[in-house]
């Protein structure tokens, strides 16, 4: 392109009226010079002086006009296509300027355990994607080996807190593993009322960090050990096969939420295992991975509203049903009780 054209082209630029290519618009969806004066409430003549100084400032002729009604062209077709683009982007730049959060852009690398995200994270992501469309969640479980590959991860959700000084590391709840078995199990087989009762029932262990010890190890001694009939180190496994009545497992007291017919088992076994959320320092200023953070902190664990996550264990009871329905209608923008307290998500500054 050389200097003459440049100017030429700025010349033009100078001269039109951005809006009759809205005008130009009208009438190609319209169909004809009438319908669209109508749509746009302008007189039919004013539409069609708008188009004649349209085609005389870009020099292009748009339409082929008879009595069956106006004709694109060929560059008319081409600069229709052009017009409605720019259209589009003018209106997704409208939807920004009224709607702030939308400006949050990109995605956020997730490593999590399988657990977690599955029984839990899941049923917040709705209520994520749609306050924030834009942010792309890429969510891995850290079962899978990816870990061991080297990939990089904006956040991090672990069960203990990292040594390496480059990270960031925060608490950000605790899980309280008990024993869960199925309603139907436990007609059939009965409800052990003590850990010595474990001998008699039938056990589902899971390993953890690929070693060969399950988490029962520390609870189940000689002949209840040797009950464990099913060994994973995958958590839906686990926990399928407990609530399908395989038999007794130990999940996250969040599992009388996340599982139907199901019912913790009251005989003095209990952990706790705190659950750490850690980052690099400089993914921080990724405003997607601010923006998700900050909502995992505030709805989807809130210890303050979620009784199930505090340091001290709370034992499932009817209340917690409603407490997770009103942790939802928080982080969908409702108005509940205890949640209400959360913060919302900050605009960009």
């Amino acid at each position: 392109m050389n200097a003459n054209t440049e100017i030429e082209q700025d010349r033009v630029a100078e001269l039109v009226d951005w809006d009759d290519f809205r005008v130009f618009l009208e009438i190609v969806r319209a169909g004809s010079f009438n319908r669209a004066a109508t749509k746009l409430q302008m007189t039919q003549p004013t539409v069609s002086r708008r188009m004649v100084r349209l085609e005389q400032t870009i020099g292009v002729k748009l339409f082929e006009r008879d009595r069956r009604g106006p004709t694109l062209t060929a560059q008319g077709h081409r600069i229709f296509n052009d017009a409605s683009v720019a259209q589009a982007s003018l209106m997704r730049a409208s939807n920004v300027g009224r709607n702030p959060p939308s400006l949050i852009e990109g995605d956020c690398r997730i490593l999590m355990s399988d657990g977690l995200g599955c029984y839990w994270l899941a049923r917040f992501l709705p209520a994520f994607l749609e306050r924030h469309p834009n942010v792309e969640l890429k969510i891995f479980g850290n079962s899978d080996g990816v870990a061991e590959r080297r990939e990089s991860f904006d956040l991090e959700f672990v069960f203990r807190e990292p040594s390496a000084s480059e990270l960031v590391s925060a608490k950000i709840g605790t899980q309280h593993f008990v024993p869960f078995a199925s309603c139907d199990y436990l007609e059939k087989y009965g409800m052990p009322q003590s850990v010595d009762d474990l001998a008699q029932h039938k056990l589902i262990d899971q390993t953890i960090y690929l070693s060969e010890a399950g988490v029962w190890a520390g609870w189940a001694q000689g002949d209840a050990l040797s009950r464990v009939v099913l060994m994973s180190n995958t958590s839906p496994i686990v926990g399928e096969s407990m609530r399908h009545g395989a038999g007794i497992a130990l999940l996250p007291s969040y599992a009388a939420l996340a599982h139907d017919n199901v019912m913790p088992i009251n005989i003095g076994v209990q952990y706790r295992s705190p659950i750490y959320v850690t980052y690099p320092r400089e993914v921080m200023r990724k405003w997607p991975v601010r923006a998700t953070l900050d909502f995992l902190r505030s709805y989807v664990f809130n210890s303050k509203a979620m009784p199930w996550f505090r340091d001290s264990y709370v034992a499932p009871n009817d209340s917690w049903n409603r407490l997770l329905e009103e942790s939802l209608k928080a982080a969908i923008g409702g108005v509940p009780a205890e949640a209400a307290q959360v913060k919302h998500v900050p605009t960009r500054p």
